[in-house]
C-alpha cells in the first residue's frame, strides 16, 4: 500500500477537496492521512492525526509514522505558528525517504529575480522592483503614474495597494473585505511616513498598474490550471477569466471577482486578436512549467495569473503552487472527478517510478 499523507494548518475543518480525494483511494490502494506539520514529532518522527477509513468513509484520529509521500496544502500567515510548521516542513523536505508531490516555489522577488534572466520568459514579466523604502516607491510612481505594491509573500489579494498621482496629491487604494478603501495625501511628507509605516509589517514588491480594465471598468485575467498526468506530463486542467469589481484592484475570486469561462469571454471580445493571443498563451504553457521545474523544484500542480492588456500584451502577473479549483468548480464542474482523483494518480506514478529506480 502507498502511504500519503495531506499537510495542512487545519486538519480539523472541514475540507470537502480532501474528503472526495479520500473517497477514491481504494481505487489506487493508496492510505491516506491527514495532518498539521506542528503535530509532528521530530524526535519520534511520528504524527498525532487522522487516517481515512473507507469502510465508513470518515477519518479516524491516529498516531502513525511520516507517510512516504506528502502532498503540501498549507497556507501560511505571518504568524508564529505558521513560520513553526514552514521549519518542519523545510525539515520534511530535506529527507530523503520522503517525496512531496511538489515542492513548491519561493517568493515573489526570487522568482522574479530568476525568470527576468530567462529570454523565452521576460518578455511577460511587468517590470519589479523591491520596495526598499518610501523614496523608492515614489521614485517609481512618479516614473509609471500609477502602482501596485503587493507583499512579497503575499495571496489571495491580502495587502495589495495600488498608488496613483492626481496632480500635486497622491491616492492610496486597497481593498478590505470586498470593499476599496482610499486615502488622498495632500504632499508627499505625509504619504512618506505613510508608506515608511507600511514597510515596517512586511517585505513589498512595485509594479507599474496594467490596464486589464475592461468594457465596464472591471480589472480581469486569466487564471489557467495546470496539473501533471498519470505519465508525469503538465495537462491543462481549465481556464477561466476573472473580473473584479468596477473600477477595482484585485480578481481573486476571495474577493469578490466574477468567473466566466474563456470561449465565454472570446465572444465577447471579437475585436481581440484571439488567434494571436492563444499564440502566446501556448507559448508560456509550453516553457514556463519547464523553466519552474529546471530552476526550483519539482512541481505537481500550477495556477498562472495573465494579464490580457488592452493593447493586446500579456503578462504574467502570478504563479501559485498551491492553487485553488474554484474556477473548475465554476466554469467546467464536470472535470472536478479527475481533479480529485489527480493527486492519487501522480502519486501512484511517483511510487512507481521510485520503485523503479530501485530495482535497476
Amino acid at each position: 500500500m502507498i502511504r500519503l499523507g495531506i499537510l495542512t494548518m487545519m486538519p480539523l475543518e472541514s475540507h470537502s477537496y480532501f474528503d472526495e480525494m479520500a473517497k477514491r483511494t481504494k481505487e489506487y490502494n493508496i492510505i491516506l492521512y491527514l495532518f498539521s506539520p506542528l503535530s509532528v514529532e521530530p524526535s519520534t518522527q511520528m504524527i498525532e492525526g487522522y487516517r481515512y477509513e473507507n469502510s465508513n468513509n470518515s477519518w479516524k484520529s491516529e498516531r502513525f509514522a511520516i507517510p512516504e509521500y506528502l502532498y503540501d496544502r498549507c497556507f501560511y500567515g505571518e504568524d508564529r505558528k505558521s513560520a513553526e510548521a514552514q521549519s518542519v516542513v523545510s525539515w520534511l523536505k530535506s529527507k530523503k525517504n520522503i517525496h512531496f508531490l511538489g515542492y513548491g516555489l519561493p517568493n515573489k522577488w526570487r522568482l522574479y529575480e530568476t525568470l527576468i534572466k530567462e529570454p523565452a520568459i521576460s518578455p511577460y514579466l511587468p517590470s519589479t522592483n523591491k520596495a526598499a523604502n518610501a523614496e523608492k516607491i515614489l521614485a517609481e510612481l512618479h516614473k509609471h503614474n500609477e502602482i501596485i505594491l503587493k507583499p512579497i509573500n503575499g495571496a489571495h489579494g491580502f495587502a495589495v495597494y495600488s498608488l496613483k498621482k492626481m496632480d500635486k496629491k497622491i491616492k492610496i487604494r486597497t481593498t478590505k473585505q470586498g470593499t476599496i478603501i482610499e486615502k488622498i495625501f495632500d504632499d508627499t511628507k505625509s504619504v512618506s511616513h505613510w508608506l515608511e509605516n507600511l514597510l515596517t509589517r512586511q517585505i513589498f514588491l512595485i509594479q507599474p498598474r496594467l490596464n486589464n480594465l475592461n468594457s465596464k471598468k472591471e480589472p480581469f485575467d486569466l487564471r489557467i490550471f495546470l496539473q501533471k498526468d498519470k505519465q508525469g506530463i503538465w495537462k491543462e486542467k481549465g481556464r477561466a477569466i476573472r473580473c473584479g469589481k468596477k473600477h477595482g484592484l484585485l480578481t481573486n475570486i476571495s474577493a469578490g471577482a466574477n468567473v466566466i469561462s474563456y470561449s465565454k469571454w472570446r465572444e465577447s471580445t471579437p475585436y481581440f486578436n484571439h488567434d494571436y493571443i492563444n499564440q502566446e498563451l501556448d507559448d508560456i504553457l509550453r516553457i514556463l512549467p519547464e523553466i519552474l521545474e529546471e530552476k526550483f523544484h519539482p512541481l505537481f500542480e500550477l495556477g498562472i495569473d495573465i494579464i490580457i492588456a488592452s493593447d493586446q500584451s500579456l503578462w504574467i502577473l502570478d504563479m501559485n503552487s498551491k492553487p485553488g479549483r474554484k474556477i473548475i468548480n465554476l466554469t467546467e464542474p464536470q472535470q472536478l472527478d479527475t481533479l480529485y482523483s489527480a493527486p492519487l494518480v501522480y502519486c501512484s506514478y511517483l511510487a512507481a517510478q521510485s520503485k523503479d529506480a530501485v530495482s535497476n
